[in-house]
């Protein structure tokens, strides 16, 4: 099961210490607790990933035995969003070691991809244009 941190939008109390979180708070949500801060949830030790990079973002979570996928209400569009991923520092690091280590072949691979994608756009989307 994925666990899911929520960015409050309204005002919130920890409901194991107590706390005022305020506005923004990150909160995760407890069956039959109700909304915990972080500390509470013992994932206060976890860094922020933002959305962004997919092979780093793949990889951090790989190596986290512990992670958490943070989310945000979008009023505009009536729908949670996905903001990012709480790993282990010690993951993100050998994630980033590893998309480091590898990102010449990575980058030769999304050139050929875009030079596919072009080929494949002439022959089969331009005629009908």
């Amino acid at each position: 099961m994925d666990l899911k941190v929520f960015i409050a939008t309204r005002e919130s109390v920890c409901a194991e210490c107590g706390e005022q979180l305020g506005h923004h708070a990150w909160i995760t949500l407890v069956e039959g607790k109700g909304a915990l801060c972080l500390s509470c949830a013992d994932m206060d030790h976890l860094v922020f990933l933002p959305s962004g990079d997919a092979a780093l973002t793949r990889r951090a979570g790989k190596y986290s035995t512990l992670s958490a996928v943070v989310l945000k209400w979008s009023r505009a569009r009536k729908r949670y969003e996905r903001q990012g991923l709480l790993v282990e520092e010690a993951a993100l690091q050998r994630a980033e070691q590893e998309c480091l280590a590898d990102e010449e072949v990575r980058a030769r691979r999304r050139e050929r991809e875009t030079e596919r994608r072009a080929e494949w756009d002439q022959e089969y989307i331009r005629p009908f244009a």
